[in-house]
């Protein structure tokens, strides 16, 4: 399963709808990036806000604020792209569930990582902010931004023991508490549309979370343009 395409038409994202004929919940997938178009941005809010549950991503962490310079010191204004904003305050009917670790449980788990890797991510993270502040390109943005199902479960079986590392703290953490929160709401037993607005890499975890609980499967799909490659 695709989650997010890139292609001659620009950078896609997929919009699916699980449904399961042993639930009435019906969860509807919008996988994100950090960068995209704000008529993206403003259609998947406008959408997510519309259902009945609402599960979103984010932690607040000096930490997490040095490795997002990566993308937030681009110079958005000159390729007509923004950084995800925050959901709009007070719209919308859906009710809100912060479906992802609190900052002290992210800081205690970067804390794990070895020292030089720490390290190494201070540094690299504000240099690539810097390089893309003055060269990137829409087309150099969109470059390996492919997720679906095969390369994802392929970047879990590598033998590579620090991305493994890296990748249980801002990853296989993160997926864990969603996946728990969408328990939660499933485990109500209702007729509820519900919204999961996070990070496309987290997806796949969802659709096997989904097909483990009660059998969903998928039951319509929509590609949404993050943005263009002109």
């Amino acid at each position: 399963m695709q989650f997010i395409e890139r292609s001659f038409m620009g950078l896609r994202s997929a919009r699916h709808v699980f449904k399961s004929a042993a639930h009435p919940a019906e969860v509807t997938l919008f996988p994100m990036l950090h960068i995209g178009e704000a008529g993206f941005y403003d259609a998947v809010y406008r959408d997510a806000l519309d259902h009945d549950v609402l599960l979103f991503e984010g932690v607040k962490s000096p930490v997490g604020q040095n490795l997002t310079r990566s993308y937030r010191w681009l110079h958005g204004n000159r390729l007509g792209l923004v950084t995800q904003p925050k959901l709009p305050a007070g719209a919308g009917r859906a009710e809100r569930i912060h479906a992802d670790v609190t900052q002290a449980e992210f800081e205690a788990a970067w804390k794990t990582l070895p020292l030089a890797m720490r390290a190494l991510c201070f540094v690299y993270a504000p240099w690539i902010g810097l390089r893309r502040r003055c060269f990137a390109t829409r087309d150099s943005l969109s470059r390996g931004r492919n997720v679906d199902d095969l390369s994802t479960r392929e970047s879990s079986l590598s033998w590579d023991t620090e991305e493994a590392l890296l990748r249980g703290v801002l990853l296989h953490q993160r997926d864990t508490r969603l996946c728990e929160k969408l328990a939660d709401v499933l485990d109500r037993d209702q007729p509820l549309s519900i919204a999961i607005v996070y990070g496309a890499a987290h997806m796949p975890a969802v659709t096997r979370m989904l097909a483990d609980y009660a059998g969903f499967r998928p039951a319509g799909s929509e590609w949404m343009t993050v943005f263009g490659l002109d």
